[in-house]
């Protein structure tokens, strides 16, 4: 038997080469959204791909009816575009340049557990969203909180969905200024079963019917998704409550985000904001609506001095 030569065997392995590199180029890239557009690949299916592509249509076939809608639009455009919202970088326009506000988790409570005793009688911000909405960065951004940084009093874990009770988070400490209630996330993809998920609705709807010092409800909604039934069954409940538009960097332009903001609006018929945890746009304007309904609710403060449990709270 002949051995091949040195030129043959150099140009098998050129020919090989060049195989890989076009095997390489023609493969279909992944359908899911990647980590280094910060969202969770497990959380990303292809039900949540659909769901996306019909929202994504609907944008598209929804232009203003109205001149008047028309104009709102573009200010609105103009508005994010100023805030920083529709773009995947924050650049100078993030939150996160400035002046962070001391947070810290101070309890919990499950399913038939009892509210935790609380230091300071404050009023509190219900935050309710499906899994993988992005309610812990949102609560992160709020408190001036870069993602991983170690200041974040909320975590958001590798895997959506992993709260499992309410989570007070204390806002502010000299002086504390409200308590930011994180809720467990509803849907398909929140680590549980049925049942447990059953136990969670249960556990936040007696919160939001019987808690006295909840001062506004804050429904979380994915903007590359829209309003969800599940969504529109929180909102019925909680009304009235603000919409918090997130994940708004991930939509194609300010454009896109005003157009989605619009009809959120019509969807939900209550007030929407349009914000991105991660790059801390537009989070500055949730806030002060939230200090602004905090400070119409009328909480007798407790002595900071005296720990005990806040009875009005839970009456």
């Amino acid at each position: 038997m002949s051995t091949p030569s040195c030129d043959a065997v150099d140009m098998l392995a050129l020919r090989c080469s060049r195989a890989l590199l076009h095997a390489r180029a023609v493969r279909p890239r992944s359908t899911t959204v990647s980590r280094s557009r910060r969202e969770r690949r497990d959380s990303v299916d292809a039900a949540v791909l659909a769901e996306r592509a019909a929202w994504a249509e609907r944008l598209e076939a929804s232009p203003p009816e109205t001149p008047e809608a028309s104009q709102r639009e573009l200010n609105d455009e103009k508005r994010f575009k100023k805030a920083g919202l529709g773009i995947r970088r924050a650049g100078k326009r993030g939150v996160f340049r400035r002046e962070g506000i001391e947070a810290a988790r101070v309890g919990s409570q499950h399913f038939k557990g009892a509210p935790p005793p609380l230091k300071h009688a404050l009023p509190e911000v219900l935050l309710v969203g499906a899994a993988n909405a992005g309610k812990s960065t949102l609560i992160n951004a709020l408190v001036g909180a870069a993602p991983a940084s170690k200041a974040a009093p909320a975590s958001a874990s590798d895997r959506a969905g992993w709260t499992s009770g309410l989570e007070w988070i204390r806002v502010g400490a000299k002086p504390p200024l409200l308590y930011v209630v994180d809720a467990p996330g509803y849907g398909a993809h929140a680590v549980a079963t049925a049942r447990e998920r059953r136990d969670w609705t249960t556990l936040c709807a007696d919160y939001a019917r019987t808690r006295a010092t909840l001062a506004v409800a804050v429904v979380v909604v994915d903007a590359t998704r829209g309003v969800s039934t599940e969504d529109r069954r929180w909102l019925d409940l909680l009304s009235p409550c603000i919409v918090a538009l997130s994940k708004c960097d991930l939509l194609q332009g300010p454009g896109a985000v005003a157009r989605c903001a619009r009809l959120v609006e019509d969807d939900a018929q209550c007030d929407v904001v349009a914000t991105c945890g991660t790059t801390g746009a537009g989070v500055a304007e949730l806030w002060a609506r939230l200090r602004a309904r905090c400070a119409a609710v009328s909480v007798r403060p407790s002595d900071p001095r005296a720990v005990a449990v806040h009875r009005s709270a839970v009456s």
